[in-house]
C-alpha cells in the first residue's frame, strides 16, 4: 500500500507507525517489517518509485515522509519515529548523528542550485545578478539546505539577495514560480529538470563549488537491518541509481 506523506500528515501518524526503529533487532535474514523513510523534498519522486519496488518485492508497507530537511530533523528530535533519514545537506544530518539518534551509512548523491524563471522569462531576469532583486524573487528559508546554499552562493558572487518570499522547501519555491506567484527562484537542478518546459534555467556561477550533499542516516541504530538495506538498495542501485542520474543528481 503506497503512502507518500507531507510533513503535516506525518505528524498525525508519528506515534502510531508500527515497527519502526525499536523493532530493528527483530528483522534479520528473510524476515521483513514495515518501515518509515523521511526524505528531503527534492528526492520525493525517486522515493515513491523505491517504495513501490520494495512493497512489491517484500510484501510490506513503506511510509515515505517528504519535507524540508530541517523540518524532518525537528520531527525526529521531537520523538517521531522513522527508520531511514535522507537530508539535502550534511549539517542537518549531523544534528541527528551528534544527538546520538542515528548513524550515517553513505553519501548517496549531490545536487546543485540553479536560477529558474517561468517560461518566457516575463521579468527579464538576466542571471544570478541584481536583475533578480528587480523581480519577485523566491528562495528557500535560511534554515533549509537550499536556503543555506543560496546564501553561500550569493556571498561567493558578491550579491545581496532581496527575496519577496522565503519557503520551507525547494518544492515550494518551484511551485511559486510555476504558478506565477514569483518571477524568479533558486532551486536544485533536479527540480528544474523535473519541471520541464514550465521553467527556463539559468546556471549560477561557481555553483559547483558548493554542491548539496545527500547523506543517508539509519535512525536509532548503528547499521541497517534486512528491510532497511532492501530499501537502500532499491533507492541507490540499479533502477534507483538511474532514476537519480536521469533527474540530474550526481551519484558516486
Amino acid at each position: 500500500m503506497k503512502k507518500i506523506l507531507s510533513l503535516g500528515a506525518s505528524v498525525l501518524l508519528a506515534l502510531s507507525v508500527a515497527a519502526c526503529s525499536d523493532d530493528a533487532d527483530e528483522a534479520s535474514g528473510d524476515e521483513h517489517r514495515d518501515i518509515t523513510v523521511m526524505i528531503a523534498a527534492s528526492m520525493c519522486g525517486i522515493a515513491e518509485s523505491a517504495e513501490a519496488d520494495v512493497e512489491e518485492d517484500l510484501g510490506i508497507d513503506v511510509t515515505t515522509v517528504c519535507a524540508g530537511s530541517s523540518d524532518l530533523a525537528a520531527q525526529i528530535e521531537a520523538g517521531n519515529e522513522t527508520d531511514i533519514l535522507i537530508t539535502a545537506n550534511q549539517k542537518t544530518a549531523d544534528q541527528i548523528i551528534d544527538g546520538d539518534r542515528g548513524t550515517q551509512l553513505d553519501m548517496i548523491a549531490t545536487n546543485e542550485l540553479v536560477v529558474v524563471v517561468p517560461a518566457g522569462n516575463p521579468a527579464g531576469t538576466t542571471g544570478f545578478d541584481e536583475s533578480m532583486n528587480a523581480a519577485d524573487l523566491v528562495v528557500c528559508a535560511p534554515q533549509v539546505p537550499c536556503g543555506d546554499v543560496s546564501r553561500q552562493l550569493a556571498e561567493l558572487n558578491d550579491l545581496t539577495l532581496e527575496p519577496v518570499s522565503e519557503e520551507g522547501s525547494v518544492t515550494d519555491v518551484l511551485g511559486k514560480i510555476t504558478s506565477g506567484q514569483g518571477d524568479v527562484g533558486l532551486v536544485y537542478r533536479t527540480d528544474a529538470n523535473a519541471a520541464g518546459d514550465a521553467v527556463e534555467v539559468i546556471d549560477i556561477p561557481k555553483s559547483e563549488e558548493i554542491p548539496n550533499q545527500y547523506p543517508l542516516v539509519i535512525v536509532d541504530s548503528e547499521e541497517a537491518d534486512a528491510t532497511e538495506q532492501a530499501w537502500i538498495d532499491a533507492f541507490t542501485t540499479g533502477d534507483g541509481k538511474q532514476r537519480m542520474e536521469d533527474l540530474g543528481f550526481t551519484t558516486p
